[in-house]
């Protein structure tokens, strides 16, 4: 099992703080999470919990797309979609969301990384033509956002010579102009999440936009009743949320400036001066023992950081945002007393 970030129970074994003291900026989610206004529905709890209308109503309209299927987050999707496919050739991000490349391999299918920082996903595809192309859009960890423009060429490519593009937007509900989810082509597969931008991973909810026949297969692969019914109530009405979802796209895009300020400035004291940000998260290169270091030492402050790693002794620092200003100090306090 690949390890994760948000699992306070090892992080307050490891440091010795309960789990309820934690700040957590290790996920990536949105910090200031969509509420429940109202009480579940008793049917939703009573039933079994085949596709609701309303649900998928509500998906279509967020998503731009009636060929949509809910599925159990789009992990779900990731853990499935490589044992639908036969033994292929998969372009996938060298640097991204581990998942995926971890099951394309555990299925037998010949992996080509690429760096998301330096390569052309165009010449990739002219030059290489891999069955199956993976984006991860805008890239976890690294930040990278593909522009709509250079993603639809990039699929008019791969259906010129019969591939699949598989899109993973789970982090771009704040750039939509950027997104393929309302578009339809046999060659497409987008994966869409509620957890990221909702604040609401629990609910284990996404969805798959793709043509029919992909549809047909997935829903089979997975069986019956794979979102619950409080689930899927729950996702139906923070899709049709539009003034939160409105005011929450200005909110995200403020927290993410102003703590991008803030840690650059504190970080650049020992080397690092650059980094990458989504509206969910900002992400500073550096050299791998100063990433540890400074994890560890915001560790014993109580505050859950990811390490990722780039190889030849560099990795990633993620921080998911900040609520408020009163954890934004305290993530400050804690990069100014660190001495490297």
């Amino acid at each position: 099992m690949l390890i994760h970030g948000g699992n306070l129970t090892v992080a307050a074994m490891n440091y010795g703080i309960p789990a309820d003291q934690w700040l957590d900026l290790s996920t990536g989610l949105n910090p200031i999470p969509w509420t429940l206004r109202h009480p579940i529905p008793p049917a939703y709890i009573e039933r079994l919990p085949y596709p609701d209308s309303e649900l998928i109503e509500a998906a279509a309209s967020y998503y731009d797309n009636t060929n949509i299927l809910p599925v159990a987050g789009s992990q779900a999707a990731i853990q499935v979609l490589p044992k639908l496919i036969n033994t292929q050739t998969v372009a996938v991000p060298a640097i991204g969301y581990e998942e995926h490349r971890y099951h394309w391999q555990q299925n037998g299918h010949q992996l080509l990384p690429y760096d998301p920082y330096i390569d052309d996903l165009l010449s990739i595809a002219r030059d290489q033509q891999p069955s199956v192309m993976l984006v991860i859009n805008p890239n976890n960890p690294t930040g990278h956002l593909y522009n709509r423009k250079e993603l639809l060429k990039l699929l008019s490519i791969i259906e010129g010579y019969g591939g699949l593009l598989i899109i993973d937007e789970a982090f771009i509900d704040t750039n939509t102009a950027h997104s393929l989810s309302s578009d339809s082509s046999g060659s497409l597969i987008v994966l869409r999440s509620i957890g990221k931008f909702f604040g609401l991973p629990g609910i284990r909810t996404g969805f798959v936009i793709a043509g029919e026949q992909w549809l047909h297969k997935i829903d089979s692969a997975l069986g019956p009743w794979t979102v619950s019914g409080p689930s899927q109530w729950i996702a139906s009405q923070c899709l049709r949320d539009q003034t939160w979802q409105q005011r929450t796209i200005k909110t995200l895009k403020q927290l993410a400036a102003e703590q991008a300020i803030v840690l650059s400035e504190e970080l650049q004291r020992f080397g690092v001066d650059n980094h990458q940000r989504t509206d969910f998260f900002i992400s500073f290169p550096m050299e791998s023992r100063v990433a540890e270091k400074l994890k560890t030492h915001f560790g014993k402050q109580g505050i859950l950081l990811r390490k990722i790693e780039l190889g030849t002794q560099r990795s990633l620092l993620r921080f998911g945002l900040c609520a408020d200003d009163k954890a934004l100090a305290c993530v400050q306090q804690a990069a100014s007393s660190f001495i490297l």
